[in-house]
């Protein structure tokens, strides 16, 4: 297996001797087993040039979407606190407004809301966690661009909104609710979001752990190293649904395969507990939304037919997400694979080029050949 690799280990070595991407942690686990987990390049380079380890802590971004809110109302559901056609404003009475009155928990995970893209909403707020509401209430409260359920646009507004109405639900902040649901039962111990109201842990985690860095902040004027990357997860103190989770390649793999146990049925919990998730609900969640044009499950992707970052050969009926840091999971619960991918592309500024959007999808189909040869 090891020699099946090489390729993938030369394309990784070549993106980080090119400039292509700083760093990386890659992991690769086949038929519920891990395969191949390595580390290269560096996980920063300026004031510094440090080396990155194969269980470095990276902002995951996006990946937030998938592996914490998503699953999170992935439990709210089965527990029938939360149904999928259930308009939001029922939930949350700050959605409020004619032309929101029809928007669903659904379309909310399929972004599919009618909810723009994205807003600068930091710059009107002074970043605090006390600005948390702030925030929400803005993306709650923003226009809709599109009938709702007519397309997908993928929407941090959206999983804002939805991460408030989860706290909403469960009566406790979402990075209580993780650790609760996600994090402590899968005995995890480096994946958290990082409180920018809690200065002394965040103090312990930089002591104890190599951490990647991302931008040198245009806004903050500092290279950010454990702290979010996304300017309105920021202002909202760290902790959002829509991004503001760390972890490592080797905790998002033990995410990974709870899920795929889940998926099949067969999935205990830590220790031999329940489930992370019931099975039914993850596989209407993994499925498509049936929105027209769109690859969107609930609350995950799926690989597009042509130009997917998950390359030309990865399964199509599989789920993944990405994030703007550089890192990606992608998951195929039918044969029990996933790949993780963790990078700081955004270090030390935000790439202008295209190869690393080369590179991504170049790699996941060089891991397919490995695993199939």
């Amino acid at each position: 297996m090891k020699l099946r690799f090489e390729p993938v280990r030369k394309l990784c070595a070549a993106a980080t001797d090119d400039g292509t991407v700083p760093g990386l942690a890659l992991l690769v686990a086949a038929d519920g087993q891990i395969v191949f987990h390595d580390a290269f390049g560096a996980r920063q380079l300026v004031p510094r040039q440090l080396p990155i380890f194969p269980d470095t802590l990276f902002d995951v971004a996006s990946i937030t979407k998938a592996v914490v809110t998503s699953v999170l109302a992935m439990g709210e559901v089965a527990a029938g606190r939360l149904a999928l056609e259930l308009p939001v404003v029922e939930l949350l009475p700050e959605f409020a407004g004619p032309e929101r009155a029809r928007v669903t928990v659904r379309q909310l995970l399929s972004h599919s809301s009618g909810l723009p893209a994205h807003r600068p909403f930091w710059r009107q707020v002074a970043a605090s966690p006390s600005e948390r509401r702030a925030i929400s209430l803005l993306a709650a409260r923003e226009p809709l661009e599109y009938e709702p359920g007519a397309r997908s646009v993928y929407s941090d507004l959206g999983f804002i909104v939805l991460g408030w109405l989860l706290e909403r639900v469960g009566g406790e902040r979402l990075d209580v609710a993780a650790r609760r649901l996600i994090t402590a039962p899968l005995g995890l111990e480096a994946t958290t979001f990082m409180s920018l109201s809690d200065p002394e842990e965040r103090a312990r985690v930089l002591g104890e752990r190599s951490i990647a860095a991302t931008q040198l902040c245009p806004e903050r004027h500092r290279v950010l190293i454990g702290e979010v990357d996304d300017l309105n997860a920021m202002a909202m103190g760290g902790i959002a649904g829509h991004a503001g989770l760390f972890s490592t390649a080797t905790e998002l793999s033990r995410i990974a395969a709870a899920l795929c146990g889940a998926w099949r049925g067969d999935g205990a919990g830590a220790g031999g507990g329940a489930p992370l998730v019931d099975r039914d609900v993850i596989r209407t969640f993994w499925s498509p939304a049936g929105v027209p044009g769109s690859t969107w499950r609930l609350g995950w992707d799926g690989p597009a037919a042509v130009g997917s970052q998950a390359g030309t050969r990865f399964s199509r009926t599989g789920v993944g997400h990405l994030g703007f840091t550089g890192c990606s999971l992608w998951i195929d619960p039918a044969r029990d694979t996933w790949i993780v991918m963790l990078s700081n592309r955004v270090h030390p500024a935000v790439p202008k080029d295209d190869r690393f959007k080369r590179f991504r999808p170049a790699l996941h189909d060089a891991i397919v050949d490995a695993l199939e040869s």
